[in-house]
């Protein structure tokens, strides 16, 4: 924020500064205009004087009075002057050469002079010619300051007009600039809010610029991000919550078998412990154990998957994901009259990823599946390799969606579920779980066919992993 207002208070002193140039440069041509017309009068009075003395001549020529000559002498002294004076603007103007031949004409011209007043007629041709050179000169003289003044009001008019357009050509360049970067931070922007609504975090880092301003925005972005990973957080324990809500029926059941097998075996026991046989007694005692694994494995899944804590990215088996997954749920399933055909193939390369989160992602499909199939269907689960991911697809033979649906179905908060029935952010946080896992996920629905969703995962660089047995053991 400080470098902004350096950069805004360099911008304001650079504009100051040149405004204070052009209005120096433009009195310094002001004053310099007025010297110059002051020059030109003088140029006039040269002028001026030369004629007079010409007058004075042509006096002398029709009325031959001494008197006449002596005042052409006098002018023509004030020119000679007036000359020598100007000798700086005249070298300036129109050359040494220039300078040197009037003062040389008009010494000539005096010389002539004297010797009309002292009754030499025969000069009085040369008198008037070098009276006519003298006079054409002068004003040539003239005419080139005038054309010198011209030229100067010229520049001076066109001053402000080069200033004005210096100024539109600058600030429509800083104007052009900064409306580009501005265009760039609003595309970021929207980019950037598209890949957080996704919880694609990557759209963050594509800002090119460095200025302070666009410093900031990444800065915010990132510190939404990070408090929507918490939130995200937040959410998927949420989910969780209701997805063991949802199976509760399921893993009753799951556990009453068990236990009432317990309970029948135990009290088959108590009554006839003195007349069975010792290896019937055993092989009671061995149900009771089996029957009592039986329903730990069910509880210990069921914590497996409402544990919290942070676990980082492990090697899994993407079956062995698909077979826990389908643990919790299948009872579930099986109330509800879903047939569930798995097909897992093995010899499958591992993926990178965290059993925790994975079966979250499975767990919400194949619950949105199990509600798709309101009279009982079949859930098709499918593992295939595709290159270098491993995808799973996730079919079931419910109601289908239409095209609209599907175009918003990753949107958060858009569900087609009553109200109070769904929130909208299952298969957003399927989304956002999936790219931090550097995968994606597919649908393709038909409306009274069924839905199919396609999640895939990149494999492991290493495919020579066994894949029995990582799977739990990250669980």
């Amino acid at each position: 924020m400080q470098s902004l207002k350096i950069k805004v208070l360099l911008v304001v002193v650079a504009f100051v500064l040149f405004m204070l140039l052009t209005m120096g440069m433009y009195w310094w041509n002001i004053v310099a205009f007025r010297e110059r017309l002051t020059v030109m009068d003088e140029f006039h009075d040269v002028v001026s004087d030369i004629l007079e003395t010409r007058r004075y001549e042509k006096n002398f020529m029709f009325y031959p009075e001494p008197g006449s000559l002596g005042e052409a002498l006098v002018y023509l002294d004030r020119a000679e002057h007036t000359v020598a004076l100007l000798q700086p603007k005249i070298v300036e103007i129109a050359g040494r050469d220039v300078y040197d031949g009037l003062l040389d004409d008009i010494a000539a011209y005096r010389t002539l002079l004297h010797a009309l007043a002292n009754g030499d007629r025969s000069v009085a041709d040369d008198t008037r010619q070098h009276g006519t050179r003298l006079v054409e000169g002068a004003q040539s003289l003239l005419a080139t300051k005038k054309q010198a003044i011209h030229d100067a009001l010229d520049r001076i008019l066109f001053m402000p007009l080069a200033v004005m357009s210096l100024i539109l050509i600058s600030i429509t360049a800083v104007y052009l600039w900064q409306a580009r970067k501005i265009l760039d931070r609003l595309d970021y922007v929207q980019r950037a809010a598209e890949g957080v609504a996704k919880g694609d975090y990557e759209a963050i880092q594509h800002l090119t610029s460095q200025d302070p301003i666009s410093e900031m925005m990444r800065s915010a972005f990132q510190s939404m991000a990070a408090q929507l990973d918490d939130r995200q957080e937040q959410l998927i324990e949420a989910r969780k919550l209701v997805s063991i809500g949802t199976l509760t029926s399921g893993i009753a059941h799951e556990l009453n078998n068990p236990l009432n097998n317990v309970s029948l075996t135990a009290d088959t026991l108590l009554e006839e412990l003195d007349d069975l046989p010792e290896a019937e007694v055993r092989e009671l005692l061995g149900d009771i154990i089996n029957e009592t694994g039986r329903a730990s494995e069910v509880v210990r899944n069921l914590l497996d998957f409402s544990r919290e804590e942070e676990r980082p990215l492990a090697r899994l088996s993407m079956n062995n994901v698909i077979r826990q997954t389908l643990k919790l749920v299948g009872n579930q399933l099986s109330l509800n009259g879903i047939k569930v055909e798995a097909d897992l193939p093995e010899g499958l390369p591992d993926i990178h990823g965290d059993m925790h989160y994975l079966q979250q992602v499975f767990i919400n499909l194949f619950l949105n599946a199990d509600q798709a199939m309101e009279k009982g269907g079949t859930l098709g689960v499918k593992v295939r390799r595709d290159h270098d991911r491993l995808c799973v697809d996730v079919s079931d033979t419910g109601c289908g969606m239409d095209r609209d649906t599907l175009s918003r179905i990753f949107d958060p908060f858009f569900t087609t579920k009553p109200v109070g029935k769904g929130t909208g952010l299952g298969l957003s946080i399927i989304y956002g779980i999936l790219k931090k896992h550097g995968g994606g996920i597919d649908v393709q629905s038909e409306e009274g066919v069924g839905t199919t969703f396609t999640v895939c995962l990149p494999v492991l660089a290493d495919e020579a992993a066994p894949a029995a047995g990582t799977g739990e053991e990250a669980a």
